[in-house]
């Protein structure tokens, strides 16, 4: 039919402007490999203090990658069955938190909803100085 096979371009500016942030790519590698052959490193101007008003809010800590210290997110691949999440930037397997035990694909916590890319966390511990 009519418009198969033509990519649609992203609205980058629309993208920046929900999210406060602007990446050197519009793809991301799906493995170290693929990482490796990348000739031209990935960035990201991001915008801290950009309000963005319908920005989500939980009410707790973010999980973190054990190798990298990145919050688990809507890019991570997930492991139900073995409650494991890979972490997209640096692909180390990392265990849930005891407090995702349902975890499943019917039950997401808000940090993987594919359309909540930047949210808020409500820190229970005092956060480490930088």
């Amino acid at each position: 039919g009519a418009g198969r096979g033509k990519m649609q371009t992203p609205d980058w500016g629309a993208l920046e402007a929900a999210d406060g942030v602007r990446l050197s790519w519009n793809v991301w590698p799906n493995s170290k490999i693929e990482a490796a052959k990348c000739v031209v490193p990935f960035g990201a101007v991001v915008t801290p203090r950009k309000p963005l008003p319908d920005m989500p809010v939980v009410p707790y800590d973010p999980v973190r990658c054990k190798g990298c210290a990145a919050c688990l997110n809507p890019y991570a691949r997930v492991d139900f069955n073995g409650k494991l999440w890979i972490c997209p930037f640096c692909y180390t397997r990392n265990h849930f938190p005891p407090q995702y035990a349902s975890i499943s694909e019917t039950n997401l916590p808000a940090e993987l909803f594919p359309t909540y890319t930047t949210i808020e966390y409500t820190l229970q511990r005092p956060a480490a100085p930088p």
